[in-house]
């Protein structure tokens, strides 16, 4: 019987670390590390630490532009809608603050172009991939990206190629891409999420 419950303890904790390490590269995937890091403030030292951004350095030009222009290899363009070079002409101004333990964060903030600032609040259209935020099958707020969330390419997406969607109505997830519409809302200023662009009164289109 003690074996059986040392077996049944161990099955759990190897339960408990693949979903850590999972929920870490999603995590990694949308927001980075280091917002990582200063949410699991639990042991903030030690996971200080393992996601140090103090060697982090500029996104590899190269490597950014690899990932734009890969875009279309994963979405399209449905008639009427926008496409993903809009929102990812916007710069991304890169800032630091210190936390009220002293520690050192990096993020990002937008500098928007004349051509996004043109669709701000109002409705658009546009195709990409659901990164949920819910356990539920059913995603009523989820972020969405141009690349499927379990591409072998790219380790993330960067904040101008995320758009936060609200829905009207919860909407099934789907590992395949998705055209959404909604009221576009530009953020300048998140600091907790470094969130761009948010999708308001948002509801699932026909593909």
């Amino acid at each position: 019987m003690k074996q059986l419950k040392f077996k049944n303890l161990k099955l759990k904790n190897l339960t408990f670390v693949l979903t850590l390490f999972f929920t870490i590269i999603h995590f990694d995937r949308v927001y980075g590390y280091a917002h990582l890091a200063k949410i699991l403030s639990g042991n903030h030292k030690m996971i200080t630490e393992v996601f140090s951004t103090e060697d982090l350095d500029q996104e590899d030009p190269n490597f950014m532009y690899e990932m734009f222009s890969s875009i279309d290899d994963f979405v399209s363009i449905p008639d009427g809608g926008t496409p993903w070079k809009v929102f990812a002409d916007t710069v991304m101004n890169e800032y630091t603050f210190e936390d009220s333990e002293g520690f050192e964060w990096t993020g990002v903030r937008p500098e928007f172009t004349d051509e996004i600032k043109q669709l701000a609040n109002k409705k658009i259209l546009v195709q990409g991939y659901m990164f949920p935020l819910d356990q539920n099958e059913k995603q009523k707020t989820f972020l969405l990206i141009p690349f499927p969330v379990h591409c072998p390419y790219y380790p993330h997406a960067s904040s101008n190629l995320i758009i936060e969607v609200h829905a009207d109505d919860p909407i099934v997830y789907s590992y395949d891409p998705i055209n959404i519409t909604g009221m576009l809302e530009l953020v300048p200023r998140d600091d907790l999420y470094n969130i761009f662009f948010r999708l308001k009164k948002a509801n699932l289109a026909a593909n």
